[in-house]
């Protein structure tokens, strides 16, 4: 049985607080994380944090399928669910120029054609733009047969949502930052109009700032004035703060909204490991 890397959880959840909670999964090639959000009151009842590695015997669908079949949490019924894939390819379309019939191709062509998976469209709210992605089929159908209920999200389009919602601002450019163990989310705004989402690998702190300087060369940014908001699996006394702190004078971790009900057992963590997709889960 997969163990979470860390676990946040009221005591003795009851089937009436489930029925008035919204269940958000996020699904990325090494990691699986959900979020129980009680709607009526905005608390956090449970997030959970797993660590994945697929390989050549134990693939990733039999990894989500296993640690979806053993937590007895995600057989319980709840109001919604919300799943959200984080997968990286994906390719944000302004609406004018948008249509059905190029969806495959303009996937095929940003992303390579060797993996032949589904792909799926959905239009961003508050934002101009479609996002087309590719999703392995095995995995669509997985969730599909787990969450026979469930809506379906791609990360960049609920992560623009909730930007929209909660963190925006059409003064300055921003540099908004996500990261996981090995990889970051990085969305960039120059005023209030969006210039990048994408998803960069890393293997240590020189290649955070090598990907994030590059960004702001090339589309125009003032890294001493851009505002550099940070969440994730990030400790504020670690090697990569200091090295952000290098490169970049307005650095800002990512606060909860105070719509949300910050816990006594969410206290227990930096609350900006869980920033982002709390309030994914509150706009989703």
């Amino acid at each position: 049985m997969l163990k979470p890397a860390f676990q946040i959880e009221v005591s003795d959840v009851s089937d009436e607080e489930l029925l008035q909670s919204r269940l958000l999964v996020e699904v990325n090639p090494n990691a699986f994380t959900y979020v129980l959000l009680n709607q009526r009151n905005m608390s956090p009842l449970v997030v959970r944090y797993f660590q994945l590695e697929p390989s050549k015997e134990v693939s990733l669908t039999e990894l989500l399928q296993e640690l979806m079949e053993s937590d007895p949490l995600l057989k319980r019924p709840v109001k919604e669910t919300m799943l959200v894939y984080n997968f990286p390819e994906s390719s944000l379309i302004p609406e004018p120029v948008f249509t059905m019939d190029a969806n495959r191709d303009i996937i095929d062509t940003l992303h390579g054609n060797l993996q032949k998976g589904l792909i799926l469209t959905e239009k961003i709210p508050w934002w101009e733009l479609f996002n087309v992605y590719r999703i392995s089929p095995e995995i669509h159908q997985l969730m599909q047969q787990t969450f026979t209920a469930g809506k379906y999200w791609h990360y960049y389009s609920l992560l623009l949502k909730s930007y929209k919602m909660f963190d925006s601002s059409d003064k300055e450019d921003c540099i908004k930052v996500i990261f996981y163990a090995d990889k970051m989310v990085v969305l960039v705004t120059r005023q209030g109009k969006v210039h990048l989402v994408q998803t960069f690998s890393y293997l240590d702190t020189k290649d955070v700032a090598y990907h994030l300087l590059n960004c702001c060369h090339q589309l125009g940014i003032n890294q001493e004035q851009v505002r550099l908001l940070v969440g994730g699996l990030i400790d504020r006394q670690s090697a990569l703060s200091t090295e952000l702190h290098k490169y970049f004078l307005n650095i800002f971790f990512e606060e909860i909204d105070e719509s949300i009900k910050v816990t006594d057992e969410l206290k227990e963590y930096p609350l900006h490991y869980f920033s982002s997709i709390l309030k994914m889960a509150v706009c989703a």
